[in-house]
C-alpha cells in the first residue's frame, strides 16, 4: 500500500478514478523521466488502484508535466525529459523559457540566466535536487550554461511559496532534478553524439553524452552520466560605451561657442569581433542503497566545467569635447556630430597649438584587445536519507557541500591609438550607428600607432555552500480538515570571495601611456571578419578590417631597452608646443625622467597585482525553522486541499573589503591630459543580521474531474546581491583632456557597496483557474499581485575629495545601493496546450505584467507547434520577450542598460530509425535574430550583437 502521507493532496472527490494519475504524478516528481515507461508500468497494491502506462516522447513529457502541475499543492510548472538523458533542448535555460512566465537572458548566443514573472535572475532561487546552486559570478544568480542539459531529467518552476521551500525567490524557484538508479528496473543506458555547426564561426564541433543506470534488485543502484561539448563561437558587436552629459557646438566651426545646456552624448563607440573556443564537460554519479523497505540512502555528486578561451579585438573611437555640427533629438541625445582631426608632425608629436591658441582636441582611432577568458567549475556532494518511520510518520534529511569557482587570468585591456588626419563624423542610425571613413582611413598609417592604456586583469570568484535540511511529516487521523503536520529545520553557510588583480596603474600603465610610445609596425596584423562585420545590419557605416596585435608581444617590447628611444618624443612634443605658443616652460630633465619612469615600470612588471579596493569577501549564515499543516476537506461537495504554514528565517552576515584613497590628478602637460591616481585604503569589516517571518497559504479546489481553482498567499524575500554587501569603495581612474590645467573640468566616480542592506520583501497573491479537458490538453489563467518593499536602488550624490598634488578639492559623483523604494506588480498569465489525435499539437502561453517597479518586461509569450507520430517528432518554437532593464545603474554615469524586445525561433526534429536508434536535428535561432540594448530611450543605442545560428545533427541510442 502507498503510505497515507502520499495521499494527502487528493481526497474527497473521485479518489478511485484518480488514483492511477496520482501515482503517475508521484513517480514523475521523483524521477522526472518517462524513459521506457511502457516496460515499467506503475501498479499499486490494493483495491482501487489501476495500472497506468506513460507514453514516451515529447507528448509523454507533456503528460508528466501536466500531472505534476495538476496535483501539485502550489502553482507550478515543469519540464521533464523526453527520454532517459534527453532534455527537450540543448540548453536548460532555453527549455525553461517555454514555461509560462519564464524568460531568459542570453550570453554569446546561449541561454544563461532565468527571469520569472518579469523579475530578473537575482530575484529567483536556483536549486539542484532542492539544494542551493553556487554561482560563478559576483552575485547569487546561477548561470545555466555551465550544466549540460543531458545531465538533467527535469526542471520544476514554483511560482508560489510554501513553508518547506528554501526562501530567496520573489519571482520564483527553479529546481533542477536528476534521475536516480532505483527509479528504473535493471540496466538502462543512453548515448548520443552530435555535430554542431555555428553559422557565424563557420565551424562544426562535437557534442557527446552518455548515461548508464543499474538497479540491483531494488536494494542498491548506480547511475552515472557524462556530457562533453566543444564549440567554436563568434560574436560581432557594435556598441556605444555609455552616455555622458556635455556641452556641444551646433555650428560647423569647432572653435565656436558651446551650448549653454548639456546634452547626453556617446562617450565612445566601437566594433568588437570576438572568437571563442568553448569547452564544457560535466558528469553526475548517484549511488542508492535501500537496506530496508522503509529507508533509502542516496549519495550523489555533480561536476561541471565550462572553459571559454576568448580573443576579442576591437576598433573604437573615444569622443571628447568639442563636438561640432551637433544634432540633438527630443530626448536630449546627441545623435549626430563631427570631430576634428589631430594632425601628426612626427611619431608621438602632434599639432596641439597654433599661433598661441590651443587647438581643439583631435580624434583617435583605437584598436583594443579586451578579451575575458572564463574558467568556471561547479562541484556538489550530497547525502539524502528518506525514512518512512511507520505508516504515519516520514523523516527526510538532506545535506550538501558545493562550490562554484571562476578563474579568469591575465586578460588584456590594451589600447593602441592612431590619430585621424581628417575630420570624422558619427551618427546614431536607430538600429546601430554609422561612422565616416573607408577601411584604409580607419586603419591609417601602420607606423603611427601609439600606446595608450596597457594593462592586464585577472579575476577570481569562489562560492562555497554548506547546507542541511531536516523535514518531518506526520499524518494525522480524525483531525477534521487537518490531514498532516509538517515541520523542519534548515541551515546554510555560504561564503563568497571575489579578488581582482590588475597591472599597477600608476607604477606601470601611466609611464607607457599618453600617446608618445610608438609601437613598431611589425607588431600589427590585419583582422578581417569573414563575410564582413555585422553584415546583416551594415548600412555602409561599419569597417570590415582593422589592425590587431598580440598582447604578450607588446609587453615584451615595452619591457625592452628599445622602448627608451620613445622618451625623446615627449621632448619633441613639448618643444613643438612651445614653438607654437603654448607658453609652457622647457623641461631639461623630461627625457631622463621619462626613461626613469619606464625603468621603474619594468622593474614592477605587467603581472596583475591584487587590487584591495575591488576585492571582498562575504560570509552569510542562514537558519530557518518551519511548520505547516496539510488540509483536506470538502466545500459544497468539492474537494478543497492545500497547506498553511509559517517559516522563520534568521541571517547573520559578515563582510570584508577595503577602502580606496584619492591621491590626486597626475598632469601630462605634453598631451594636455590628466589621470586620477588612487591607492588602497584601510581594510574594513562590517556585520549585519536580520530576521523575518514568512507566512504562506496554498488552497486547491477541485471543481470537478477536469477543473481546478487555486488561491495562494505568501510573503517572500530576496536577499541583496552578494557583491552589493561588500564594504569596499572604488574610485575610478578617470582620464581628463583639458586645455587649461588651472581650471580643470573634472568629475570622478566613487562606487561603494552597502553591507547594511536588508532583503527585498514581497506580499504575494495568486488566483488561478485550470481546465484539464483531456490527458494531454489544458487551458489555464492565473492572476497575480506582488507588493514589494525595501526595493534596492542606487543613490548618487556629489562629493569632494582632496587632491594632494595640487592642494585643491576635486568633484566626484558617489553612488551606493540603498533600501529606498517600494512598488507593486500585477500580472496575468494565460496558458493553453492542445494535442490532436493526428499527432499534431500546439502550446501557447502569454504573460502580462503591469508594475511600478522599473525594469520588468511587460509582455512575453511562447508559441510551440509540435508533431509526434510513429517515431517521428518535430517541434517549432517561438519565444518573445518585451523590453526590460538588465541593470539599473551599470552603464556610464550610472545609467541603466536595457534590452530591446526580442523574439527567437528554435526548431527540433527526431526520427526513430529502430527501437534503439534515433536520428536528431536541432536549429537554434533559426531566423538569426540579434539582441539590441539601449539606455532609457531606444535612440540611446548601447549595443547590437550577432552570434549567428547553430545547427546540430546527431544520433542517439538507448539500450
Amino acid at each position: 500500500m502507498l503510505p497515507k502521507s502520499q495521499l494527502n493532496g487528493v481526497s474527497g472527490f473521485s479518489r478511485r478514478k484518480l488514483s492511477s494519475a496520482i501515482l503517475m504524478a508521484l513517480v514523475s516528481a521523483s524521477a522526472m523521466t518517462v524513459a521506457h515507461a511502457q516496460e515499467n508500468e506503475a501498479a499499486a497494491e490494493g483495491e482501487g488502484f489501476e495500472k497506468i502506462v506513460i507514453t514516451s516522447g515529447y507528448r509523454g513529457s507533456l503528460i508528466s508535466s501536466l500531472n505534476d502541475k495538476r496535483f501539485g499543492s502550489n502553482i507550478q510548472d515543469g519540464i521533464s525529459a523526453e527520454d532517459l538523458g534527453k532534455f527537450p533542448d540543448q540548453n536548460v535555460a532555453e527549455s525553461l523559457q517555454r514555461i509560462t512566465g519564464v524568460s531568459i537572458d542570453r550570453e554569446d548566443g546561449e541561454g544563461q540566466k532565468v527571469s520569472i514573472r518579469g523579475f530578473g535572475p537575482d530575484f529567483n532561487t536556483s536549486l539542484y535536487n532542492n539544494r542551493i546552486l553556487p554561482s560563478d559570478d559576483d552575485g547569487r544568480s546561477f548561470s545555466y550554461d555551465v550544466i549540460a542539459s543531458e545531465l538533467i531529467s527535469g526542471a520544476e518552476v514554483y511560482k508560489t511559496s510554501q513553508a518547506n521551500q528554501t526562501e530567496g525567490g520573489i519571482g520564483g524557484t527553479v529546481n533542477l532534478t536528476t534521475a536516480k538508479p532505483l527509479d528504473f528496473e535493471g540496466f538502462k543506458g543512453a548515448a548520443s553524439v552530435k555535430g554542431v555547426y555555428d553559422s557565424l564561426a563557420e565551424s562544426t564541433n562535437p557534442y557527446i553524452s552518455a548515461l548508464v543506470s543499474q538497479n540491483f534488485n531494488d536494494k542498491f543502484g548506480v547511475l552515472a552520466s557524462f556530457a562533453y561539448q566543444q564549440r567554436d563561437a563568434r560574436k560581432d558587436e557594435a556598441y556605444v560605451d555609455g552616455y555622458v552629459e556635455s556641452t556641444v557646438i551646433f555650428g560647423d566651426d569647432p572653435t565656436g561657442t558651446a551650448s549653454d545646456e548639456k546634452y547626453w552624448r556617446p562617450q565612445s563607440a566601437g566594433q568588437t569581433y570576438t572568437q571563442q573556443d568553448r569547452e564544457r564537460i560535466g558528469g553526475t554519479l548517484a549511488l542508492q542503497w535501500r537496506p530496508t523497505d522503509n529507508l533509502t540512502v542516496t549519495l550523489d555528486t555533480l561536476y561541471t566545467r565550462l572553459k571559454v578561451e576568448e580573443t576579442a579585438t576591437q576598433l573604437s573611437r573615444y569622443f571628447s569635447a568639442p563636438l561640432f555640427n551637433a544634432e540633438v533629438d527630443g530626448n536630449g541625445t546627441v545623435v549626430d556630430f563631427d570631430r576634428v582631426a589631430k594632425p601628426q608632425i612626427s611619431p608621438g608629436v602632434y599639432e596641439l597649438w597654433s599661433d598661441g591658441v590651443q587647438n581643439p582636441t583631435g580624434q583617435w582611432n583605437s584598436v583594443n584587445l579586451v578579451s575575458s577568458d572564463r574558467d568556471s567549475t561547479t562541484k556538489m556532494f550530497g547525502l539524502n536519507l528518506d525514512w518512512q518511520l511507520n505508516d504515519d510518520m516520514h523523516l527526510a534529511f538532506d545535506a550538501q557541500s558545493s562550490s562554484g569557482r571562476l578563474r579568469s587570468p591575465n586578460n588584456p585591456a590594451f589600447t593602441l591609438a592612431n590619430p585621424t588626419q581628417t575630420t570624422t563624423h558619427f551618427s546614431l542610425t536607430g538600429d546601430t550607428f554609422n561612422w565616416s571613413g573607408t577601411d584604409a582611413e580607419f586603419m591609417g598609417d601602420k607606423d603611427s600607432y601609439m600606446a595608450n592604456n596597457m594593462y592586464l586583469t585577472s579575476d577570481t570568484a569562489d562560492d562555497e555552500v554548506t547546507e542541511a535540511h531536516l523535514d518531518f511529516n506526520w499524518v494525522l487521523e480524525d483531525m477534521g480538515p487537518i490531514r498532516a503536520l509538517n515541520a523542519g529545520l534548515y541551515y546554510s553557510d555560504r561564503s563568497k570571495t571575489k579578488k581582482r588583480y590588475e597591472t599597477p596603474w600608476t607604477a606601470v600603465t601611466v609611464p607607457f601611456r599618453g600617446f608618445f610610445v610608438n609601437i613598431p609596425s611589425e607588431y600589427l596584423y590585419t583582422v578581417s571578419p569573414s563575410g564582413g562585420f555585422l553584415s546583416d545590419h551594415d548600412e555602409g557605416g561599419f569597417v570590415n578590417q582593422w589592425y590587431s596585435y598580440d598582447a604578450n608581444a607588446i609587453i615584451d617590447y615595452l619591457m625592452s631597452d628599445e622602448v627608451y628611444s620613445n622618451a625623446a618624443n615627449k621632448v619633441a612634443q613639448l618643444e613643438n608646443n612651445i614653438a607654437n605658443g603654448s607658453g609652457e616652460a622647457e623641461n631639461p630633465t623630461l627625457e631622463a625622467d621619462t626613461i626613469a619612469a619606464m625603468e621603474a615600470a619594468q622593474a614592477v612588471g605587467f603581472a596583475p597585482q591584487l587590487v584591495d579596493s575591488k576585492s571582498w569577501k562575504v560570509e552569510e549564515q542562514n537558519f530557518a525553522a518551519y511548520t505547516s499543516l496539510d488540509l483536506d476537506t470538502e466545500v459544497a461537495g468539492m474537494a478543497l486541499t492545500g497547506n498553511v504554514g509559517l517559516r522563520y528565517i534568521h541571517t547573520n552576515l559578515d563582510s570584508w573589503g577595503n577602502g580606496a584613497t584619492f591621491v590626486g590628478l597626475l598632469y601630462d602637460y605634453t598631451q594636455s591630459s590628466a589621470t586620477a591616481v588612487t591607492q588602497s585604503g584601510v581594510d574594513v569589516h562590517a556585520d549585519n543580521s536580520y530576521s523575518e517571518l514568512l507566512p504562506s497559504l496554498n488552497l486547491k479546489l477541485d471543481i470537478n474531474d477536469e477543473m481546478v481553482s487555486r488561491f495562494a498567499y505568501s510573503k517572500t524575500l530576496t536577499r541583496p546581491d552578494i557583491d552589493d554587501l561588500s564594504p569596499s569603495v572604488s574610485i575610478s581612474n578617470t582620464s581628463v583632456n583639458t586645455q587649461d590645467f588651472d581650471n580643470v573640468d573634472f568629475t570622478g566616480y566613487i562606487s561603494g557597496d552597502n553591507p547594511e542592506l536588508t532583503p527585498y520583501t514581497s506580499q504575494n497573491y495568486d488566483l488561478a483557474f485550470e481546465w484539464y479537458y483531456s490527458d494531454d490538453s489544458y487551458a489555464g489563467v492565473t492572476v497575480f499581485y506582488k507588493r514589494v518593499q525595501d526595493w534596492i536602488v542606487t543613490s548618487t550624490f556629489s562629493d569632494s575629495l582632496y587632491d594632494t598634488y595640487h592642494d585643491v578639492m576635486r568633484n566626484f559623483e558617489r553612488s551606493s545601493p540603498l533600501n529606498a523604494d517600494k512598488g507593486d506588480a500585477t500580472g496575468t498569465e494565460f496558458a493553453w496546450l492542445h494535442s490532436f489525435d493526428s499527432g499534431f499539437g500546439a502550446q501557447f502561453n502569454y504573460t502580462y505584467l503591469d508594475s511600478t517597479l522599473d525594469g520588468l518586461s511587460k509582455n512575453s509569450f511562447n508559441l510551440v507547434g509540435f508533431y509526434e507520430n510513429e517515431g517521428l517528432q518535430a517541434r517549432l518554437a517561438y519565444n518573445w520577450r518585451d523590453s526590460y532593464t538588465q541593470c539599473g545603474s551599470c552603464a556610464r554615469s550610472s545609467q541603466p542598460i536595457m534590452v530591446e524586445a526580442y523574439g527567437q525561433v528554435d526548431a527540433s526534429f527526431s526520427y526513430d530509425l529502430n527501437d534503439n536508434l534515433t536520428l536528431t536535428a536541432d536549429v537554434i535561432n533559426l531566423l538569426g535574430e540579434d539582441p539590441r540594448k539601449y539606455s532609457i530611450y531606444e535612440s540611446r543605442f548601447l549595443s547590437l550583437a550577432d552570434t549567428g545560428t547553430r545547427y546540430s545533427l546527431g544520433l542517439r541510442s538507448r539500450f
